[in-house]
């Protein structure tokens, strides 16, 4: 998994998880401390075992953990891949452009693992993002999804239709404008 996702739970257990530091939760998750470097590569299970703690220590549900930490992860990921985001653009035409995004980032990255992203235009305002990963990180990327609404500061509404998590083959996000 990609050290930008590692990096930024840091900052989120940091700022967001009062009375616990992230040396703790590496040490609850039995991870050995490192510096995370966002252009390097660790082993998912160390994001989400670090996000499992982080969901028993806070008393929230991972689901919920994944969502806020991928809203935290938004402006970093928006920062890091510039260059996939045309000057002017908006949450609209990052979401309409996810697919050509994360294709163009899988082949200037040979060891990338990304999910199969793909969006459909449902009317002006409504669109239907598809995720499948083996790693059914489905709330990270709802998540990241209203993180780049808010950095942009645009109004989106959310809803989920089929899950992975309820043995559906991907996960639908249907992303709607204000």
């Amino acid at each position: 998994m990609h050290g930008i996702l590692h990096k930024s739970l840091k900052g989120y257990v940091g700022e967001h998880v009062p009375g616990t530091t992230w040396d703790e939760v590496l040490e609850a998750a039995g991870i050995e401390p490192k510096l995370y470097l966002p252009v390097s590569r660790y082993p998912d299970e160390e994001f989400t075992g670090a996000i499992a703690v982080v969901a028993e220590q806070t008393g929230t549900a991972e689901a919920v953990v994944q969502r806020n930490v991928g809203a935290y992860l938004a402006p970093e990921l928006l920062n890091t891949f510039k260059a996939h985001v045309k000057r002017g653009w908006g949450t609209k035409e990052v979401v309409a452009n996810l697919e050509g995004i994360y294709r163009q980032i899988e082949t200037g990255d040979k060891d990338a693992e990304l999910p199969t992203i793909s969006t459909d235009r449902i009317s002006e305002d409504t669109y239907i993002v598809q995720y499948q990963s083996e790693r059914r990180l489905c709330h990270l990327a709802k998540g990241i999804i209203e993180g780049i609404a808010d950095d942009f500061d645009d109004a989106v509404t959310i809803s989920e239709g089929a899950c992975m998590h309820d043995g559906d083959g991907h996960c639908e996000l249907t992303v709607e404008f204000a």
